[in-house]
């Protein structure tokens, strides 16, 4: 037997050879499985970090376009920027402008996520307190009044007139007041009773359950600028460019559009868009004068500020 494995003698040698090559290469699978894996993953996170920035860019645009249109003397002040590994959270704060003094509003926090998906961050909300036999219980944010709209034509169970509120407002005190027309004017006919004041026209467009009345968050309308009639032109060009491009609010932007031209019957134009309301800032003094204006259905206060 031993003559036998004579004839093949062990080559110890050439077996740790063997089992160093082995190793070897085993070692070298694992580092090329290592860097193909790292630079998938970086690949994979720079694809997702890429499209992240551009959902971002598109939907800040976009809300920053829808927020132009909706919220009742409200405008947007600018967006900050958190950043994580995997995601990016943008807060879009806003302020209301009572006769040039700024109050801060609503922030808006929009959280994006490098797989593709977006979500909304929940905000304060509107809150009120009172009896349900009260005829009316006025809603507060932030600390403010709430306005409110309401249509004409439809039989609301009660029309609030907050004018009488002026008599207890300070002299060193500035408000807003929102008021509700009777009917649909031309933005020439507001202009020639509102100009001094005016600060945001509402364009209805807008239908509630119950007959509740259109709170100022939820209302369309554009803010008043040097010119009305650019500030008219404006709304309805972001109007039209919100109802084509895509974003979370391109259906009801088209719903929005069909109802101000009636389906296309109707040609937008600063002369052919009725307004349905209007609010107005200013001291109590200032806004008075309009107490006896036969155009108002409805008078609603907001917000007060001090002038310094």
């Amino acid at each position: 037997m031993s003559e036998k494995n004579e004839l093949f003698p062990k080559d110890t040698d050439f077996s740790n050879l063997v089992k160093k090559a082995r190793r070897k290469s085993l070692l070298r699978n694992i580092v090329v499985s290592v860097i193909v894996s790292c630079l998938l993953f970086a690949g994979l996170f720079w694809l997702g970090t890429f499209m992240m920035y551009k959902k971002i860019d598109e939907d800040i645009s976009y809300d920053y376009a829808w927020r132009s249109i909706q919220g009742a003397n409200v405008q947007s002040t600018g967006s900050d920027f958190n950043y994580t590994p995997f995601s990016v959270s943008v807060i879009t704060g806003s302020n209301k402008y009572v006769a040039g003094v700024p109050l801060p509003w609503e922030n808006l926090e929009k959280v994006f996520s490098i797989f593709g998906s977006s979500r909304i961050v929940q905000s304060n909300s509107i809150s009120g307190t009172g009896s349900i036999e009260d005829k009316r219980i006025p809603l507060y944010f932030q600390g403010e009044r709430v306005i409110e709209f309401y249509a004409p034509g439809e039989n609301y169970d009660f029309l609030p007139d907050d004018r009488p509120l002026l008599d207890e407002i300070a002299e060193y005190q500035v408000v807003e007041m929102a008021y509700s027309f009777d009917a649909g004017y031309s933005l020439e006919e507001v202009e020639a009773i509102f100009s001094d004041q005016s600060n945001w026209y509402w364009v209805g467009g807008i239908s509630t359950p119950d007959n509740q009345p259109v709170y100022g968050g939820n209302a369309y309308g554009f803010h008043k600028n040097r010119d009305p009639i650019e500030s008219a032109n404006g709304f309805i060009q972001q109007l039209k460019w919100l109802q084509e491009e895509k974003g979370d609010s391109q259906q009801e932007a088209k719903r929005l559009y069909d109802t101000l031209t009636d389906k296309g019957q109707i040609e937008l134009k600063p002369e052919s868009l009725r307004l349905f309301g209007i609010v107005v800032t200013g001291t109590a003094e200032e806004l008075k004068q309009f107490n006896g204006s036969p155009m108002i259905r409805a008078a609603v206060l907001g917000a007060t500020a001090d002038k310094y």
